[in-house]
């Protein structure tokens, strides 16, 4: 078939041979192959991402002191999730998984992911004390980077996982891919990367040590020092009153503009989204809708006929077939190609026998274009259903052949088994969008449920386009809303804190809603493609979520203020880092633009800087308000403790897994002590 539908191409497109005709050509294979090209056209600029982001790697890696600095190792680093995709593209495909170019995406993700967490290995390689010995610094290296890892790759893992779960099969693959690429690229980061920097540790232990005039970058200093000076600003203005109404005022019109954007999306799967806009194929669909909103044919399969030799039968078939012509949009019975009417008028023409009956119950086509089915009663005629002379009829019109399923040896013995199932067409007008079609296919379905004794299945070509449009939309909403409650339930899991896992959950929400909004603004409907951009824009969103909320739960300081201090100074430059290098993996797309790419660059734009927006200040704003509220509310449950049994205050402000024995042991020390003071 493949190389039929080729050969016609060559011949329409390429031959010469027809100068005053222009033709053009489809098909499905013809459909795939292009988007198939599209995948492959764009995979190229993965070494221009990789070119760009080893730039950006070199340039993070320098230290103060030179020594210290790891160019070599952050451009080793990035060729791990190189790796990481070569290794998720030959494992998944190797189960018989279907590569498609949405997939090239994937690639461009997991570097992304990858580059991430080299900036988050060697903030914790550098935060170690200088003076260990290097398998015990490493050790502590991995156990700092590797836990805020772990959090982020169960996200992005349940991020994608609810993919899988998705019926549209794009999606699903891309899922499917995403999935298996987030754990591979966890664990060679988590094993490679840190092999490489204890080879090269050595040297850098050499240099500091032997070196009588150490070397150092002074520009990089002052940089730290303006960057550590910001930070704590930072820290500060978000503790203000004034700081925290702005960002909730900024919040307020970030979501009418996000509800506005959702409300007027629309949704749409056709190829000329999917292909390159100068493709054969896209011109031949575009035109090709033009035409078919003049009119297009639905074809209804009858699988179960009865008998029509049963004038009840034959009076409902009949009355189906005016009702699909009489449907929302149909053209009308002249755009029907049915052998029923004319083996009727066949019959009728030529039968012998003079068995009489009212033709309210059978319509012949004399009567049809008298009436028009209108209500008015057609005349009488004479005449009998009967299977015995449907060969000759056949052989007479050969077109409705290839329209029928039946018996022959069953017809000459006039049985009912004669037919066993038919096929026929009627045409539609004025729609073209799926989106448009969906009240139409509804209406026909009805229509075929309610002869549901002849097992009746309309369909046209773009009925399963139909169903997923409109199914889309619910499994958009489905995958947030189960994404935002598996992010919560992780975040219990990893952060056993209210205050951390409510502000993280909020800012996973107002992310992507105001993502997905915005790229509603932005021109992006509604499509497979905009989903999994989604489930991606989930998954980095988390991330950033992830890294402050843990880090925040873990530091142990007095005040809300300095923890967000801790937090700042240790994480915030690591996560700028990997939301800028994020972006830079995507820009290259800019140079071979697709809407493929373009979607998945928007979405990385959006989501990388709501991410940094809502991680670096809307959630350190609930955070620390939160905390503040928490401690207020102790203080003044504390007033009501002065007695010396009251010891509200020495609760732990947390419980987790970990802490229940502890907490056993402290009730059981809590009753000795209030039998001790009773005693005296």
């Amino acid at each position: 078939m493949t190389d039929f539908e080729h050969e016609i191409v060559k011949l329409v497109y390429d031959s010469g041979k027809y100068p005053l005709i222009y033709g053009q050509v489809a098909s499905d294979n013809l459909v795939a192959e292009e988007v198939r090209r599209l995948g492959t056209t764009t995979a190229p600029w993965l070494s221009v991402a990789l070119a760009i982001l080893g730039v950006f790697l070199m340039v993070c890696s320098l230290r103060y002191r030179r020594a210290e600095s790891k160019p070599l190792e952050a451009c080793l680093g990035a060729l791990i999730p190189v790796l990481s995709g070569i290794t998720t593209i030959g494992m998944v495909s190797a189960t018989g998984l279907a590569f498609q170019s949405i997939i090239v995406s994937t690639l461009f993700l997991v570097i992304a992911i990858g580059i991430d967490d080299i900036f988050i290995i060697l903030a914790a390689w550098h935060r170690t004390d200088k003076h260990l010995e290097i398998p015990e610094r490493m050790a502590l290296t991995v156990q700092e980077a590797g836990c805020s890892m772990t959090v982020t790759t169960v996200t992005n893992l349940v991020s994608f996982g609810n993919g899988v779960l998705s019926t549209t099969p794009v999606l699903q693959t891309f899922a499917i891919y995403s999935s298996v690429a987030s754990v591979v690229c966890y664990i060679y980061q988590l094993v490679i990367f840190p092999a490489i920097i204890a080879i090269t540790a050595p040297n850098e232990y050499q240099k500091l040590g032997d070196s009588k005039e150490e070397k150092t970058w002074d520009i990089i200093k002052t940089m730290g020092q303006w960057s550590d000076r910001q930070w704590h600003k930072l820290a500060g203005a978000i503790s203000t009153s004034w700081v925290r109404l702005l960002t909730i005022s900024i919040l307020l019109g970030y979501w009418y503009l996000s509800v506005y954007g959702i409300a007027t999306m629309e949704t749409d799967l056709t190829i000329q989204k999917m292909a390159d806009q100068n493709a054969r194929i896209v011109k031949f669909k575009r035109d090709a809708d033009i035409i078919l909103k003049e009119m297009q044919s639905v074809a209804i399969l009858v699988k179960s006929p009865k008998d029509l030799r049963k004038m009840e039968n034959l009076k409902k078939l009949q009355k189906m077939i005016k009702d699909f012509e009489s449907a929302k949009n149909s053209f009308g019975n002249e755009s029907t190609v049915c052998w029923l009417q004319s083996y009727i008028d066949f019959l009728t023409f030529y039968q012998e026998n003079d068995e009489e009956f009212d033709n309210d119950d059978v319509i012949t086509e004399n009567s049809a274009k008298k009436s028009n089915f209108s209500e008015e009663k057609p005349a009488k005629s004479r005449f009998q259903f009967t299977y015995s002379d449907l060969p000759a009829f056949l052989n007479s019109e050969p077109q409705y052949k290839p329209m029928i399923r039946y018996s022959e040896s069953e017809c000459v013995k006039n049985s009912e088994k004669c037919i066993e199932s038919f096929i026929f067409t009627t045409g539609f007008t004025d729609v073209v969008k799926y989106n448009e079609m969906y009240p139409v296919v509804s209406e026909w379905r009805k229509i075929a449920a309610n002869y549901s004794e002849f097992e009746v299945y309309p369909y046209t070509e773009r009925s399963n386009f139909v169903d997923q449009t409109v199914d889309m939309v619910d499994n958009i909403w489905n995958t947030v809303i189960s994404e935002v409650i598996c992010m919560g339930l992780t975040f219990i899991l990893f952060i056993p804190d209210l205050i951390s896992i409510f502000s993280a959950v909020f800012a996973l929400f107002s992310v992507n809603f105001g993502v997905f909004g915005f790229l509603s603004i932005w021109g992006v409907g509604m499509d497979p493609v905009s989903t999994a951009s989604l489930l991606m824009s989930i998954g980095f969103s988390v991330d950033i979520s992830a890294h402050i909320s843990y880090h925040y739960y873990q530091v142990d300081k007095p005040t809300a203020r300095q923890k967000l201090e801790h937090v700042y100074s240790h994480i915030g430059w690591p996560t700028l880092q990997g939301g800028l290098s994020t972006m830079l993996a995507m820009m290259p797309i800019v140079l071979a633009p697709s809407y493929l790419g373009m979607v998945f660059l928007k979405t990385v734009i959006l989501v990388c800087t709501f991410g940094l927006i809502h991680g670096l200040i809307v959630l350190p704003v609930f955070l620390s308000f939160f905390t503040e509220i928490s401690g207020f509310c102790r203080r003044k449950s504390v007033k009501i403790a002065d007695s010396p049994s009251s010891s509200i205050d020495n609760l732990p402000k947390t419980i987790s897994i970990r802490d229940i024995g502890s907490q056993k042991k402290y009730q059981k020390d809590h009753e000795n002590n209030n039998n001790n003071i009773e005693k005296f």
